[in-house]
C-alpha cells in the first residue's frame, strides 16, 4: 500500500513542529525547575541566617540537583534536535525544494539555549548564597 505524497508530507511536517515544540517544552521546563531550585535556596539562606543551622549541607545537594536538572535539560534538547534533524533531512530527499537542515543557521536558537542553561549551572555553582 502506498502512501499518498500529500499524507506522507504531512506525517514528517507534523513531526518536525512536535519536535520544535519538545525543545521548547525542555528549555521552559529547565526555568522553571531552575527557578524552583534557586527560590528555595534563598528562601533556606533568609530562613537560616537567623538561626543557629548552618547551610553548608545544602550547598552541595543544591549545586548538584540544579547541574542534574540542567544536564538533563541539555540531553533533551540535543536529542530532540538530533530527531528533528533527521526529519528535516528526510523532508529534503523526498521534497527537492526543501533545504536540508544547516545546522549554524537552524541550530543557533537550540545552542544559546544550552548555552544558557550550562550558564546558569556553573554561575549558581560559584555564587551560592549558602555557600558565603
Amino acid at each position: 500500500m502506498k502512501i499518498p505524497e500529500e499524507k506522507q508530507y504531512e506525517y514528517l511536517t507534523h513531526h518536525l513542529e512536535y519536535l520544535n515544540d519538545k525543545i521548547i517544552d525542555s528549555f521552559e521546563l529547565f526555568i522553571k525547575l531552575s527557578t524552583a531550585i534557586i527560590g528555595g535556596v534563598f528562601f533556606l539562606y533568609w530562613k537560616l541566617k537567623d538561626s543557629e543551622l548552618s547551610g553548608a549541607c545544602f550547598v552541595l545537594i543544591s549545586n548538584i540537583l540544579l547541574c542534574v536538572v540542567g544536564i538533563a535539560m541539555i540531553l533533551l534538547i540535543i536529542n530532540n534536535l538530533l530527531a528533528w534533524r533527521a526529519y528535516r533531512k528526510t523532508l529534503s530527499e523526498q521534497y527537492p525544494d526543501i533545504l536540508p537542515p544547516h545546522w549554524i543557521k537552524w541550530w543557533l536558537s537550540e545552542v544559546i539555549m544550552i548555552l544558557l542553561i550550562l550558564t546558569t549551572c556553573i554561575l549558581f555553582s560559584f555564587n551560592n548564597p549558602l555557600g558565603n
